[in-house]
């Protein structure tokens, strides 16, 4: 059975890593683990534009794949695609996002985050959103939930 839009909410707001993919300039996958925040129904994540892979390999292509699950049984996960675009990076969005994962170390990584001048916020809006949830019965295959109803 899929979660329904406040089982998701909730399910998104732990402080899990989702491993974030993308495509490399030669068509290769590339997957890595990632803080993110979930508000407003997107995502929001953090990367170096420089620096990093991430940065290089959105800049090839801004679909990207995105997927969060438990690590306890009964199963339960999200899988998200879309495009990612860059957003302001503030202060107050940092701490939003770094502080789900411990609030001491998220203030120190923010503070060194916004001195670093590649660093960005990335938005993406999940264009398909697939979540299933092992607890409810029958569920025999993830189930698409549609955001915007």
């Amino acid at each position: 059975m899929p979660m329904t839009r406040k089982e998701i909410d909730e399910f998104l707001a732990a402080p899990r890593l989702c491993h974030f993919a993308t495509i490399d300039e030669r068509g290769n996958p590339r997957v890595r683990p990632l803080w993110f925040l979930w508000q407003n129904d997107e995502f929001l994540f953090t990367t170096r534009l420089e620096a990093r892979h991430t940065g290089r390999d959105l800049r090839s292509s801004p679909r990207v794949a995105v997927s969060i699950a438990s690590e306890d049984r009964p199963y339960r996960a999200v899988i998200a695609h879309g495009r990612t675009e860059v957003v302001e990076k503030t202060e107050e969005l940092l701490l939003a996002l770094s502080t789900r994962y411990g609030d001491a170390e998220g203030r120190r990584w923010t503070a060194k985050a916004m001195t670093e001048p590649d660093r960005v916020l990335l938005r993406m809006m999940p264009d398909t959103l697939l979540t299933w949830d092992y607890r409810k019965e029958s569920t025999d295959s993830p189930k698409r939930t549609v955001l915007g109803a």
